[in-house]
């Protein structure tokens, strides 16, 4: 009985410390976590610029499966935040870009 209570304790121990797989928003993550970047995706304040931005972002770097890390962020927590890709150059980012990149914490 035991046993099976401790397998049990274990199994729900591992669950508790394993990580959401779900997709954030770069701005979700918090202070030095390490993410991978799933995709771009459309941000209604760029309005007809949107692809331009979305582009441009690629262009930069921010491309899928891209290690991506919050190096440090703005006054009291907000935005802008400064990022920096797997290849280790870091870029600062606004509210507007940071809602744009969509990413799976690691």
């Amino acid at each position: 009985m035991d046993k099976a209570m401790l397998a049990t304790d274990a199994d729900t121990s591992e669950s508790a410390n394993s990580y959401p797989t779900s997709s954030y928003s770069l701005i979700d993550l918090a202070k030095n976590q390490i993410a991978l970047i799933e995709a771009i995706v459309e941000n209604p304040r760029f309005g007809g610029l949107d692809a331009v931005v979305s582009q441009r972002l690629k262009d930069l770097g921010f491309l899928p499966n891209t290690p991506i890390r919050i190096v440090a962020k703005g006054l009291f927590g907000k935005p802008p935040y400064a990022v920096q890709l797997g290849s280790g150059v870091q870029f600062s980012l606004r509210l507007d870009e940071l809602q744009k990149i969509r990413c799976k914490a690691l």
